[in-house]
């Protein structure tokens, strides 16, 4: 049974006596956002007038004074940048892709359009300035009536951002150079003393700015607003979710991606697969064939487990739902193995990654992020973590240009300490390779590996063939990948990944030839055109060779009876 506003809660809310009113919203110009409290209230399930959500003054019969104070949704135009938008619509579902299902309209001569100035949408409780999540809203909204989440969720990871904002240079020793960037916020002076090309503050702000609409507030993960709907009471701009969809982990429609799938790496993209992948048309992950959530594998913690409202666990169980499979896996020769390591494949989503010389959100920065070189890899690379588990890794290059000096050890690198609990626990690793010249310029390119565990998608597991084909344990991967970023026309190219005895390596990188824009640099989106095969680390990333070549070559049914036998899983 929803909640409904009875008494005191009805007549106090004045708001309804416009917004309830169609005749009046149409002489008004605002149909669209006519609505009445018994709809809010069936919708949301709360009991909760409008001020309680949408703050204003609705004691006030002035139009203007009733609305002063009143949150409004964060218009972005580009990254970084809010929208010179009269606000005069509202975000509405419409067909085509999920990722940009909830889109800003206007009303223009008479029609409602949709608006080509805002490429994404904010919530009310994100900040103007610097377009991070807004805690004073939302302990004035939300939090007033859930005091004890939200307090949780300010100290929570999810909410401060925890692990990201932990990276505070391209050289930081502790966590070292990361795919998301450096940390802008709080580290202007040491990220632009180690810049070899100005750098200055407002350029620094509005990189954070960027980052920042990644920040996520309550209404990220329990606001779903949807079309109404006749025959469901409960659909419409005002349907909450008790428990967040697994859509609002991948930014609920709005145009911001939160957990995307650059790496698959505690990422949406291979878990949804079909539009959500880049490229598009991946098969999605098993889970959510068979409807299984976000949640459901990495639980919220909880208050009950006093670590508190949105603290999600990072590590999903799979004995949770395959308590016999994990049972039977940690007795066969593979228990050294990690579910992933065999049932991870066709990993798409970023191929390469480079930070250089560009324009955010049309002004100049020396750290534009050159991502969409996208492609798949077939099989990913397995490597042994901190606790000797063979994990899935899809190595990738990495580069930050323009760089001074570095202290960094080459070899590989794990970001997290290994006895963190399953709640924080990543397997997040990086292959430092060095600082390198040889690029147009006083240039030198800060290089890495970029190899965190990939997560998903889930589905059948690869072939032993994939693993045991070539002599001496050696691993090899060729990517084609298609570059559709700024500065140059579309291209396509190709690498191959080599991990084996003698260490780690990326080799022949190759395209077809890049037509650069005017205003870009070659150097700043290719840099690897400069570098050649760079990308190399040492150490032993060969696979242990077969104890029984007959394994290799077993029959079908020879197979089954080895599983029943626990010979292998």
């Amino acid at each position: 049974m929803p909640f409904m506003l009875t008494g005191a809660a009805l007549a106090a809310d004045t708001c309804t006596g416009c917004h309830g009113d169609g005749a009046e919203m149409l002489r008004l110009g605002f149909p669209h956002l006519t609505v009445t409290a018994e709809e809010v209230s069936r919708q949301a399930g709360m009991a909760a007038g409008c001020a309680d959500c949408h703050l204003g003054d609705p004691a006030k019969q002035d139009r203007e004074a009733a609305h002063r104070g009143m949150g409004r949704l964060q218009l972005v135009r580009k990254k970084g940048l809010l929208a010179e938008s009269a606000q005069r619509g509202a975000p509405l579902e419409l067909t085509g892709n999920p990722m940009t299902r909830i889109q800003h309209q206007v009303i223009r001569d008479g029609e409602v359009v949709i608006d080509p100035n805002v490429t994404l949408v904010l919530y009310q409780d994100k900040r103007k300035d610097n377009l991070s999540q807004d805690f004073a809203i939302m302990e004035k909204t939300c939090g007033a009536c859930h005091a004890r989440e939200f307090s949780e969720f300010t100290h929570s990871n999810m909410g401060r951002n925890a692990k990201q904002s932990s990276y505070k240079s391209w050289i930081d020793p502790q966590r070292g150079p990361h795919n998301c960037g450096a940390w802008f916020d709080g580290n202007y002076e040491r990220i632009a003393a180690n810049t070899s090309v100005p750098f200055s503050r407002e350029q620094n702000a509005l990189n954070q700015r960027s980052c920042n609409t990644c920040h996520v507030g309550c209404l990220d993960c329990h606001y779903d607003p949807q079309p109404k709907d006749p025959a469901n009471p409960k659909m419409g701009m005002h349907t909450f979710n008790r428990v967040p969809k697994p859509e609002s982990c991948y930014g609920g429609g709005r145009g911001q991606i939160c957990h995307a799938g650059p790496e698959e790496r505690r990422r949406g993209a291979g878990y949804f697969g079909g539009s959500y992948a880049n490229p598009e048309g991946m098969e999605p992950d098993i889970h959510q064939v068979k409807k299984v959530g976000c949640l459901d594998c990495h639980e919220n913690s909880g208050s009950r487990s006093g670590l508190g409202h949105g603290m999600v666990k990072r590590q999903g169980r799979c004995d949770k739902c395959h308590e016999r499979q994990v049972a039977g896996h940690k007795l066969s020769l593979h228990k050294s193995l990690s579910c992933e390591a065999c049932h991870i494949r066709n990993i798409s989503g970023y191929q390469g990654t480079f930070w250089g010389p560009g324009k955010l959100a049309g002004s100049d920065t020396p750290y534009f992020k050159y991502k969409e070189y996208y492609g798949i890899m077939k099989e990913p690379i397995l490597i042994r973590d901190q606790k000797g588990r063979w994990i899935p890794v899809k190595p990738f290059p990495m580069a930050v240009l323009n760089q001074k000096k570095s202290a960094l050890k080459p070899g590989l690198h794990w970001r997290w300490p290994k006895n963190l609990p399953d709640f924080q626990r990543t397997d997040d690793a990086y292959g430092y390779v060095g600082l390198f010249g040889g690029l147009p310029g006083n240039n030198r390119a800060l290089l890495w590996i970029q190899m965190d565990k990939v997560s998903h998608k889930y589905g059948k597991s690869r072939p032993c063939a994939s693993c045991h084909e070539l002599p001496g344990g050696e691993q090899r991967q060729h990517v084609e990948w298609d570059f559709t970023d700024a500065g140059a026309l579309p291209f396509s190219g190709s690498h191959t990944v080599f991990a084996g005895k003698k260490g780690l390596s990326i080799r022949e990188m190759k395209s077809e030839q890049i037509e650069v824009l005017d205003g870009y640099r070659l150097s700043s989106l290719a840099p690897w055109v400069y570098l050649k095969d760079r990308w190399r680390i040492g150490g032993d990333f060969s696979l242990p060779a077969l104890r029984d070549r007959k394994l290799y070559n077993l029959t079908s049914e020879d197979a089954a009876r080895a599983r029943q036998e626990k010979v292998v899983h």
